[in-house]
């Protein structure tokens, strides 16, 4: 139990070494009749992994599911509906938003997520919690006809293969890393007569200058222009976890001293797992750590080179 500073009342809050795994979100569920309860007041990505969970529950019951959330801390500022990550989901029959009944519902539940077990990925470790295993290791989202074809009307000006990057994120490299502009810019500058280039990063952050094709995009249209490219380059941030779910050819960076701090805010120690918990094993998932740098930069660049021998391969 906790006090609620703002309305004098004891409010139930579980802790999860105390009790068993994801014990207020199981709570929720049962006090509100609805079939899963899941925080918002996390990152895109953080959500999406709980999209596998969706699937997974919907086909064991054989029905579909209702959800207790609210709408992504990200809908004011892209002018979304809030629940873009659901959006044509075909196994959620409803959406019941936890924050017209209590705002601290999704608080107590994104606390919960963030202290949750280290010991495999963070998908399947949310669908033990529940006792289910998730289909595939990789979110689970959905666009529809019209938002397809918008994305390969969008990029239709761009020869192929086209290279979505997203310089961007939570964890991105600082300003005195040459991740954070100067090896993209390299980059680019190396592969752009090889290919085009998609740049595309969440509105919050500030923009790159990069010379290439940057269309300002909601969530759900991000989403659809991430399927409509080829392959994706970028930090660890929500749109990685977008071309992971959608199968894109798709190369992490990961920050390692940025990820940590962020990691041990949540718990002294988590950093040691971070990789295992948030990367996909599909995925190429490369490491900057110091003066690595330009072997970081050679690595994306074969990655990348690679995977365009394997388009030439098939004709483009």
């Amino acid at each position: 139990m906790f006090n609620n500073s703002s309305t004098g009342q004891s409010m139930f809050y579980p802790r999860f070494r105390d009790s068993e795994p994801l014990v207020a979100s199981k709570y929720y569920t049962e006090n509100y009749n609805c079939d899963l309860a899941i925080p918002s007041y996390l990152g895109i990505g953080s959500c999406i992994c709980y999209t596998p969970l969706i699937e997974a529950l919907s086909l064991k019951k054989g029905r579909l599911i209702k959800l207790l959330t609210a709408p992504l801390n990200y809908n004011e500022k892209v002018q979304e509906n809030g629940y873009s990550i659901w959006e044509n989901n075909p196994y959620i029959e409803k959406i019941i938003n936890a924050d017209e009944i209590d705002p601290n519902i999704m608080v107590q539940l994104t606390i919960e997520s963030d202290n949750f077990c280290q010991s495999r990925h963070i998908i399947e470790n949310i669908c033990f919690a529940h006792g289910l295993r998730p289909r595939q290791l990789r979110g689970s989202l959905f666009l529809s006809h019209e938002e397809m074809q918008w994305g390969l009307k969008t990029l239709a000006h761009l020869k192929r293969p086209v290279v979505c990057i997203c310089p961007y994120g939570t964890s991105s490299s600082t300003t005195d890393s040459p991740w954070h502009l100067d090896n993209w810019l390299e980059l680019v500058d190396y592969l752009k007569n090889k290919v085009s280039f998609l740049h595309i990063g969440n509105n919050d952050f500030e923009q790159k200058s990069l010379s290439i094709f940057a269309p300002k995009t909601t969530i759900r249209q991000a989403m659809a222009l991430i399927w409509a490219s080829d392959l994706y380059v970028g930090f660890d941030t929500g749109l990685s976890h977008i071309a992971t779910a959608f199968q894109k050819p798709t190369l992490v960076l990961w920050d390692a001293v940025r990820k940590a701090s962020l990691e041990e805010d949540k718990q002294e120690g988590f950093s040691i797992a971070h990789l295992r918990r948030w990367s996909y094993p599909q995925n190429q998932n490369l490491v900057i750590l110091g003066e690595k740098n330009k072997e970081v930069l050679e690595d994306c660049l074969e990655f990348i080179l690679k995977q365009l021998n394997s388009f030439n391969r098939l004709s483009f």
